[in-house]
């Protein structure tokens, strides 16, 4: 007799969870979304728009997000007709890259990882003496990408473009889960109260794997990526 199609839950923002959802439910899977974050864009200062006005007197300009490159993009299309030449345009992940690239940025990031520890091993952050570093992130991120670089000699600026506050109409829902995916550990934090213990929890890192701790049986997938999110919702079923 065949098993009845496993029921997935998608947690990402409205907007970021189209191509997943639909990768999901092309493999066979009953696919619910509910987002556990929104994201609102931050109105930027006088002096956090001068950042962006001085871009190219930056050795490189870090995006921790694919949101903070759409909004970042947002911010200098008014301000910068063509791109400075010289600059370093690192990407936390394909994702970002993805978004950089078209809009004409030609992206650096690490072959592997994707998250701030490995785009900190890229050799144009080695020497950094006497160099700017430009960090478009949201706010409540990690102090780890800009504390490194500080100690390796760079003068580093931080532009907060958003912010992300928990969805308060997020519901569970009422058919039985039996996986939930979560990509990042706000996100979790907003929703942990209302998994159930037997649903399994699919992450992207094992950070998040380790906050969750052995509450849930917990699957890490190789990356945020779609494609990398399915394989392990895959491999969680074989």
């Amino acid at each position: 007799m065949s098993r009845s199609p496993q029921h997935v839950l998608v947690t990402r923002p409205q907007g970021q969870q189209q191509a997943l959802v639909a990768a999901l439910t092309e493999a066979g899977f009953v696919v619910s979304q509910q987002s556990a974050l929104c994201i609102e864009p931050l109105v930027l200062s006088v002096a956090e728009r001068n950042l962006l006005l001085n871009l190219d007197q930056y050795h490189a300009v870090f995006f921790v997000s694919a949101n903070a490159a759409r909004l970042a993009l947002q911010a200098l299309d008014e301000l910068w007709p063509q791109w400075p030449v010289g600059v370093h345009w690192l990407a936390v992940g394909p994702a970002t890259a993805e978004v950089l690239s078209a809009a004409g940025m030609p992206a650096e990031l690490p072959r592997t990882g994707f998250d701030s520890e490995a785009v900190l091993g890229l050799d144009c952050l080695r020497d950094l003496p006497g160099k700017r570093v430009l960090i478009c992130s949201g706010e409540g991120g990690r102090e780890l990408f800009a504390e490194t670089l500080q100690r390796r000699g760079a003068e580093v600026d931080v532009l907060r473009l958003y912010q992300r506050i928990c969805n308060a109409g997020f519901v569970w829902p009422a058919d039985p889960v039996d996986m939930v995916l979560v990509t990042s550990l706000q996100g979790w934090h907003c929703i942990a109260g209302k998994v159930p213990a037997s649903c399994r929890v699919v992450v992207p890192s094992v950070r998040i794997a380790e906050s969750i701790g052995a509450a849930h049986p917990v699957t890490v997938a190789a990356s945020a990526r779609d494609q990398d999110m399915l394989a392990a919702v895959v491999t969680s079923t074989a």
